[in-house]
């Protein structure tokens, strides 16, 4: 009885295990698609308001309680106790201390820290070419997140019931 139980334990970690790993990926495409929803949350605060970027950054991380909104809210943080960087230092070391423990791939930070660059440096109209280039590579890479998570995100749960089940069989 107790040799059952015990297999029956040794295949449901092995099944957790690749679910585990598999979350990465599913994680990834969460993120990403917040990160676009955020994205248009800042880009239409800016068409229709005029404050200045810390103060709409602080807004929107007000209303996101999520990975993008704490990268709105350490990017105000920074900028207000260190007025000696600039805009866009303040953006990258916010993407990097928030998304450093994240599924999102050196790539997606690529993207992020590329709409920092530039973004709030001219008037909306030049803005509008700087986020629809953020929504298109964004929108790409949840494309290819999507792909990993269909195809790798089912190997590796797959592969957890496998090791599982081989241990299984090996103990037995």
């Amino acid at each position: 009885m107790v040799k059952i139980i015990l297999c029956i334990l040794i295949i449901i970690a092995g099944i957790a295990a690749g679910h585990l790993k598999a979350r990465t990926y599913e994680n990834r495409v969460l993120h990403l698609q917040d990160l676009i929803t955020t994205i248009k949350i800042l880009e239409s605060e800016m068409k229709y308001r005029l404050d200045p970027l810390p103060e709409i950054f602080i807004k929107i991380s007000g209303m996101k309680i999520s990975l993008a909104g704490r990268l709105f809210e350490t990017t105000s943080r920074l900028l207000r106790e260190d007025f000696a960087h600039d805009f866009a230092n303040c953006w990258n070391q916010a993407v990097e201390l928030v998304y450093k423990d994240s599924s999102l791939t050196r790539a997606d930070k690529q993207v992020l820290s590329d709409l920092g660059i530039e973004l709030g440096k001219t008037d909306m109209g030049s803005q509008y070419s700087l986020f629809s280039r953020a929504y298109t590579l964004l929108d790409a890479q949840v494309a290819e997140a999507a792909e990993e998570k269909r195809t790798k995100g089912k190997m590796y749960k797959s592969l957890g019931t496998a090791v599982g089940v081989l241990v299984v069989i090996l103990l037995v």
